[in-house]
């Protein structure tokens, strides 16, 4: 073996090793951050509640930030499409048990249907992530306290809603083998695209 061939080695177990890093930091991240914003909504539940009241608070949490809810369904939907699953209904506002719904029917391999639960399951959590240093920077951008104060409440609408349901963290779990392949994959790519 030469020296560049000894190089070469070294930089495939890099990238392998990398690869690996930034998989298990994405799945575990997934569950942090959905936790966070459970904890911030928590938070939020029980400030509104000592001040206002818990009918208040379990209003405003629930009903008043439905820009979240939309969002958080939306994403579902986006996700389960993009991945290959048939979305069969999409519902915002249940006023039961949960504030909206998305049923769809996973579809191909047993890898993609595991891929397409468990990358649905977090989806809400990868919008959040999207759209809250989007908000972070318009926020930054605008002088009117109205829109200020419009784009808090956007805020807070997102971070209330990037949870993850009992539901989500299962399915993200049952098909968490398939998301570290495609997340394994992926950053391999990824890096060896960056180191090139």
């Amino acid at each position: 073996m030469n020296l560049y061939e000894i190089k070469g080695a070294l930089n495939i177990f890099s990238v392998l090793g990398g690869s690996i890093k930034l998989t298990l930091l994405i799945l575990v991240a997934m569950i942090v951050l959905g936790l966070i914003a459970s904890g911030i909504e928590r938070f939020i539940n029980i400030i509104l509640g000592s001040f206002l009241g818990g009918d208040f608070a379990l209003v405003f949490c629930n009903y008043l930030t439905f820009p979240g809810t939309i969002l958080h369904e939306l994403s579902h939907a986006f996700v389960a499409v993009v991945t290959g699953a048939k979305v069969t209904e999409i519902s915002f506002f249940d006023f039961g048990f949960s504030l909206g719904h998305v049923s769809y029917i996973p579809r191909g391999t047993k890898f993609m249907r595991a891929l397409q639960n468990s990358l649905t399951a977090c989806a809400p959590v990868i919008s959040g992530c999207i759209a809250l240093p989007l908000l972070f920077m318009w926020l930054g951008n605008v002088d009117a306290i109205a829109a200020r104060v419009g784009i808090i409440y956007l805020i807070v609408c997102v971070i209330d809603h990037m949870t993850m349901s009992i539901l989500d963290i299962i399915n993200y779990f049952r098909g968490i083998w398939a998301s570290a392949i495609f997340f394994f994959v992926l950053n391999i790519v990824l890096l060896v695209a960056l180191n090139s």
